[in-house]
């Protein structure tokens, strides 16, 4: 009999028809790497070949499952279904659901990858879904508590992840999606969080959620569980009734657009910041990165300290910004971010690369910079300088890391006003490379920000220069005769 850690298919494959015509995977790769096609692998890791238990001789040494260890891993998709079934016996729902996104994000360009991801993963989707299910019928495995793999935000996480698949699939694998998803989840009206974490996703403008909802509403009435269904309708419509996703608010930000152009929306981390920008003629808005304070795991936009107001979450931001069609600047506050998935949610998002700038300081591009590269090939980095050393020992760092450290263009290179390079030379080396963009510090002295830029803009700075007005300059400015004054 099969040890219980060989990979084989599952024999709970959900009623209804046959969803095995998902598009066959064309990856887009040259001859010498692409894969076979799915027949060539093998049975699908969801066709269930194994044999009766009844059939198994346990003296027959060919009938005794050898370790797992002893198997050659399959390639292609196969292997990619493999490695989401161990990401569900390490870690659960939440990090097979992560796998299965973040396989999905990484090949989103082959056609038909996506679904024939999906249709092979079928077993590790039941497991997923069952899991799904046991949570929504016991209360008491809420998400502010770790699940059996030490992980918090479970429910979340895991249906997070399931929308940005649920995105990427056509309809037999969304339906596929759908019936999986409806054969555990319990027939009645109090399905504790699962319509909680549904319903906050759909507040963050996630991505694929309202196929996913919708997809599991339709299969949910389909099956006669009317009470979970119901339970869900007052929040989703069915996947018929999903209308397309609303086109971007414009086109805020043309990717290719010089950097000079950029008007950016310097505090946008508060939902009335945010609107704000929003109702203004900003092209850019910027958002402070952070560990969220009240909720273990979570990534929200905050400057620092306990910030007065609503803050959005990260995933919310980047969706809404999204849906602006501006430019996001992502200025990372707290670097533990980087191991609770910040850069897959950014990618999860969907925001074009083009329209990402990534702000690190200088050690933490260097950690994390090479990675983020990799992720958004045509992202900006921006790189900021050194904390020690003279003008012209910061420039060096900062271009040895494009030049030789791995941070390839595009770049701008970030200075705080008044503490940004000055020397001809100094701006020829940074601007060869990528402009140099300026913000606005402690010491701006009180000239107005037009003449300040016009200054930095002789200087040949050529990035996005980003300057805060103080007040008393805006008196000198617009009262007659105070215009010689310095504040």
């Amino acid at each position: 009999m099969p040890t219980k850690d060989e990979f084989v298919a599952g024999s709970k494959l959900p009623t209804g028809p046959d969803l095995t015509g998902a598009p066959t995977f064309q990856p887009l790769v040259a001859a010498s790497s692409t894969a076979k096609p799915e027949s060539e692998y093998g049975p699908s890791i969801s066709t269930n070949t194994a044999k009766p238990e009844s059939e198994y001789d346990p003296s027959t040494s060919s009938n005794i499952a050898k370790p797992e260890s002893e198997y050659s891993d399959p390639s292609g998709v196969a292997g990619d279904a493999l490695e989401v079934d161990r990401a569900f016996r390490a870690g659960g729902a939440s990090q097979a659901a992560q796998t299965l996104a973040d396989l999905t994000m990484q090949h989103r360009a082959e056609p038909g990858y996506a679904d024939t991801l999906l249709k092979t993963s079928a077993r590790t989707l039941q497991d997923i879904s069952s899991e799904l299910g046991e949570r929504a019928n016991k209360g008491k495995l809420d998400d502010p508590k770790k699940d059996s793999h030490g992980k918090y935000n479970t429910t979340y996480e895991t249906l997070k992840n399931l929308s940005v698949v649920a995105g990427q699939v056509g309809p037999d694998s969304l339906k596929l999606l759908g019936q999986t998803l409806a054969a555990s989840t319990p027939d009645k009206s109090d399905i504790n969080q699962l319509d909680d974490k549904l319903k906050e996703l759909k507040s963050e403008n996630m991505p694929g959620l309202d196929k996913l909802a919708g997809t599991l509403v339709t299969e949910l009435e389909a099956s006669g569980k009317n009470k979970a269904a119901k339970a869900l309708r007052e929040e989703h419509k069915p996947l018929a009734e999903v209308p397309p996703g609303p086109p971007p608010d414009g086109n805020r930000w043309v990717p290719g657009t010089p950097l000079a152009l950029a008007k950016n929306a310097h505090a946008t981390n508060l939902r009335d910041d945010f609107n704000h920008a929003k109702n203004g003629d900003y092209n850019w808005f910027e958002g402070d990165i952070r560990m969220e304070l009240n909720r273990e795991g979570k990534i929200e936009m905050r400057h620092g300290g306990n910030e007065t107001g609503d803050n959005l979450t990260l995933m919310e931001w980047l969706n809404k910004g999204k849906e602006q069609g501006v430019g996001l600047k992502l200025d990372v506050k707290d670097d533990r971010v980087f191991n609770n998935r910040f850069l897959e949610d950014v990618r999860a998002a969907g925001v074009p690369n083009e329209r990402l700038m990534f702000n690190y300081g200088f050690d933490v591009m260097s950690k994390h910079g090479k990675a983020t590269r990799d992720m958004f090939p045509g992202a900006t980095l921006a790189i900021n300088p050194p904390g020690e050393g003279s003008m012209d020992e910061k420039i060096a760092q900062m271009t040895a890391a494009v030049e030789c450290g791995g941070l390839t263009r595009p770049v701008t290179f970030v200075f705080e006003y008044g503490q940004h390079p000055t020397k001809p030379a100094q701006i020829e080396a940074l601007e060869k490379l990528g402009p140099i963009s300026i913000w606005r510090g402690n010491t701006f002295d009180g000239q107005s920000k037009k003449k300040a830029e016009d200054e930095l803009r002789a200087l040949n700075i050529t990035g996005m220069i980003d300057l805060k007005e103080g007040v008393m300059s805006k008196v000198r400015d617009t009262v007659p005769g105070l215009d010689h004054l310095r504040f």
